[in-house]
């Protein structure tokens, strides 16, 4: 059996109905809209990403010495949910962070190959997740998965935007898979079902620091201000640009591993999350991606979602929150509560806990919070 036959077999055995093979030359094209991205400042915080770390992440050779093929493989996910009609106010998580954590997956999967082809062929091999300094999508658009959709996402026949990514780089010469001669047209869903415009008017261009993914995932600080209200009741990425996607439509089998396990996996109710201290996070999503945001970001998103999505039995848990540890917390709690309760009508409810907060609160930007919060639910002045 030759290699690519091997690989095949190995990745079929692993439950990977998805594989291609791409050549492990340099990748000129994304290296420059990489490099672009990281000049413009449209990979906001991800300090990671220097340019040294780009022109890795767009050269195997550089991931793994001698390199000469990269093995994609992906996994399917659906995971959609309806809320039931229980009253509770609930968030959204993103459909692949429903269930396992892929990282996790993966991992054992991808080493289990790389071994064989190791142990086999004596090759050298290489796996990585989306971790590792290798840019998997424009890997993938090469191998012919899929092509790169204008909201930057891999779309693959029959399965859209809906697969995660792995991949192996090895010095073994497999014949290579040609890409596909695909794109969008003249199709905009995408661009127009962003809620924040994080995607150019053009498309294929992505602007993190618009992105609702990256504000409730890798950002470790305050959301902008004027971003919140877009946000809708996400708590920890975001679906809007792969639900508007037409590739992919008709349903197909996820993952068993990303399949949510109960509602509270996909949408759970936001309240009791606001209760939740280190330990209790940890108990609760540990082997879940959530994880990534650690317990004071993904409180900060609770509570924005609260705000914007929130009813009148939601305003005790945010008064609540304004005593919690946590400055980022206590911060888009006071956000919260002067929206939630302006928006019901019920701003006396929020005026006398934010005015205690206020007075003993030592953190300047909460402060700036409270204060903005206060003036938000302020009562009219006589003919204003």
């Amino acid at each position: 059996m030759d290699a690519r036959e091997r690989v095949l077999e190995l990745a079929h055995a692993e439950g990977f109905p998805l594989v291609r093979f791409a050549p492990a030359g340099p990748l000129a094209a994304a290296r420059e809209s990489a490099h672009a991205a990281h000049d413009e400042g449209r990979l906001a915080g991800m300090a990671w990403m220097t340019p040294g770390w780009l022109d890795r992440s767009t050269d195997p050779g550089q991931f793994l010495a001698g390199a000469q093929t990269v093995i994609l493989l992906a996994l399917p996910y659906q995971g959609e949910s309806s809320p039931p009609g229980d009253g509770l106010t609930r968030g959204r998580i993103a459909r692949y962070a429903r269930g396992r954590d892929y990282h996790r997956v993966f991992e054992k999967k991808l080493r289990r190959i790389a071994r064989a082809l190791r142990e086999e062929f004596g090759a050298t091999a290489r796996p990585t997740v989306d971790y590792g300094p290798l840019l998997e999508r424009p890997l993938a658009a090469a191998s012919g998965m899929g092509w790169l959709g204008k909201s930057t996402m891999l779309l693959v026949p029959g399965f859209g935007p809906w697969v995660l990514l792995g991949a192996i780089a090895t010095d073994l010469e497999i014949e290579s898979d040609a890409p596909l001669r695909k794109s969008c047209g003249s199709c905009t869903r995408c661009i127009a079902a962003c809620p924040t415009g994080a995607i150019s008017p053009e498309g294929n261009v992505l602007d993190a620091r618009l992105c609702i993914s990256y504000h409730t995932i890798e950002n470790r600080g305050p959301i902008p201000r004027d971003l919140r209200p877009k946000f809708g009741d996400w708590i920890f990425g975001c679906d809007d640009c792969l639900d508007s996607c037409p590739v992919g439509r008709a349903p197909h089998p996820g993952y068993p591993d990303f399949e949510p396990r109960d509602i509270e996996h996909a949408r759970p109710a936001l309240a009791p999350l606001l209760a939740l201290d280190d330990a209790a996070f940890e108990e609760r999503f540990r082997g879940r991606p959530i994880m990534r945001a650690k317990r004071d970001g993904f409180l900060r998103n609770v509570s924005v979602a609260l705000g914007n999505t929130g009813a009148e039995a939601d305003l005790p848990p945010l008064v609540s929150a304004l005593d919690d540890p946590s400055a980022l917390v206590r911060g888009h709690a006071a956000w919260a509560l002067g929206h939630l309760a302006r928006r019901l009508g019920l701003e006396s409810a929020a005026v006398v806990p934010l005015e205690k907060r206020a007075a003993i609160e030592q953190d300047p930007w909460v402060l700036e919070e409270l204060r903005l919060a206060l003036d938000l639910t302020a009562p009219a002045t006589p003919g204003g």
